[in-house]
């Protein structure tokens, strides 16, 4: 009971909530149409049966009409109320034997004579007289509907009133008919919104079967298995196939997060071992009995404040590349000075580096040149570069700076004539922690997250980095983005800026 109440108090189910919107969209409109032919057929066997009765009502006038003596009153003894001829009482016999062809079950036919009295009846009714009409008329009595017509009887060679005929109709077949026909309607109306309410639950669990397979494919996703699991396209191409291939996406990217994490901890928990080991070691030592010497304390507490530095250091460097990922979201609406940004970290590693010689080769024509990117992360990655280009110098102490630009994209090469490096460094070199020589890579400091930290703001900006570069010629690093050429969000850019500043 409880768990049929805790069901009961769950939110119902899209398939179900489709199915009650088909059917109450679907339904009414089936019902009305039928109903609006049901209505119709009605009207038509109505009219039907009228117009049947009607030119048979017709047709009796007709044939009265052709009698030039009045209809008398008689019996079956064959007894009249005036003389009548034997040709006049015999044409009035045949005339009376004649309307058998007239009569059927559902109908009366009544004569009377010039003064309006019955002479003759086929079925002894007790109806009510109605006014002359040429039509048929439905007349209500006793709950019935009967057709009844009054018509005075014209000959046509005398003109003269010979009598009136009455002709009554009830119509049981008609009535049976329709009752026939709207049980059949019922009936069918009762089929026809169970086929509606059928459909429209079999159509709505149809249309909303990738749903559920989309629900079901996300409920097996877990971190162990989020690698393998992707949603299946489905076979038509629609808003679900689009879908589809945006869980797949969002999928990847979790994946990719998921993957960045475990390897973030990981390459923390390796780079940071050996610092924390040495921290820890020169503590013992200086615990047992090293504090008491003073050139041994001085020493340690040198290398420990060196170690802490430098984890410091890798500490901020694995953090700006955790943070490097998210750049295309965090920072959307910022752009940059190609131009003028270049120049300026130009000209502060030049001042810095006093003992090289840097050059800078631009195709500056004094007209800005704009990419969708955060100022602060394109000087980040021209630092990197250009840091790694006077690190790996040896004796030739020349940096090369240049800026060329294409319809479409911007790019910026920056050259240096050191170490170089081979073609397997050169597919290695952006991967995190790797240093082409690690002894010497280590005295010259850095922790080889650099390049890492430069792709993946590079990447995250839609660009592209790539090296060039020849063992013991020095090394050429590429950037290219994209030109943002769009001015309406170049001015949008700029007015938030601003707005950022006040």
């Amino acid at each position: 009971m409880e768990a049929f109440k805790e069901k009961i108090k769950q939110p119902l189910s899209l398939k179900w909530k489709w199915g009650i919107l088909l059917f109450t969209f679907f339904a009414p409109v089936i019902i009305i149409s039928l109903t609006w032919y049901h209505q119709d057929v009605n009207d038509n066997l109505s009219k039907q049966v009228y117009d049947t009765y009607q030119n048979k009502y017709e047709k009796i006038d007709e044939y009265f009409q052709q009698f030039d003596f009045p209809f008398l009153v008689y019996n079956q003894a064959e007894t009249t109320a005036r003389p009548l001829s034997d040709e006049q009482f015999q044409a009035q016999r045949n005339a009376v034997s004649n309307l058998e062809y007239f009569e059927d079950d559902n109908t009366t036919i009544r004569l009377f004579s010039e003064s309006n009295q019955l002479i003759y009846e086929t079925m002894t009714l007790n109806l009510p007289s109605i006014n002359h009409s040429d039509q048929l008329q439905e007349v209500q009595h006793n709950d019935e509907t009967f057709l009844m017509g009054y018509n005075t009887v014209v000959s046509d060679s005398t003109g003269k009133k010979i009598g009136s005929f009455q002709l009554i109709v009830k119509p049981e077949y008609y009535t049976n008919v329709i009752q026939h026909q709207n049980q059949l309607f019922w009936r069918v109306l009762l089929l026809i919104v169970v086929i509606i309410g059928v459909l429209s639950f079999v159509l709505s669990h149809r249309f909303l079967r990738p749903l559920t397979y989309l629900n079901n494919s996300l409920d097996l996703v877990e971190e162990e298995n989020l690698s393998d699991i992707r949603v299946r396209k489905p076979v038509s191409e629609d808003e679900w196939s689009d879908l589809s291939l945006h869980v797949n996406k969002l999928l990847d990217k979790i994946d990719k997060y998921v993957t960045n994490q475990k390897q973030f901890v990981e390459d923390v928990s390796h780079e940071l071992r050996t610092p924390v080991a040495i921290v820890e070691g020169h503590l013992k030592l200086l615990n047992r009995w090293g504090k008491d010497d003073p050139e041994v304390l001085e020493e340690s507490i040198a290398s420990s404040l060196q170690e802490i530095t430098r984890m410091k250091g890798l500490v901020q460097e694995m953090l700006d590349l955790s943070r490097a990922e998210n750049v295309d979201i965090d920072y959307k609406d910022e752009i940059t000075e190609v131009y003028s940004t270049t120049e300026q970290v130009f000209n502060n590693i030049k001042i810095i580096h006093e003992d090289f010689d840097f050059y800078l080769d631009s195709d500056d024509d004094g007209e800005s040149l704009y990419i969708q990117a955060f100022r602060n992360h394109i000087e980040q990655v021209l630092i990197i570069l250009l840091d790694n280009a006077v690190k790996y110098s040896r004796d030739r102490k020349e940096i090369h700076v240049s800026i060329s630009k294409s319809f479409t994209k911007v790019e910026i090469a920056i050259q240096d004539f050191g170490e170089g490096m081979t073609d397997e460094d050169k597919e290695k070199v952006f991967g995190r922690f790797y240093r082409i020589d690690k002894a010497r890579s280590r005295d010259k400091g850095g922790n080889g997250l650099g390049l890492s930290i430069a792709k993946q703001l590079v990447e995250g900006y839609k660009g592209a980095i790539r090296v060039e570069s020849v063992i013991n010629h020095g090394s050429i690093f590429y950037i290219e983005f994209p030109i943002l050429n769009d001015t309406r969000q170049i001015y949008k850019s700029k007015q938030i800026a601003e707005r950022k500043k006040l």
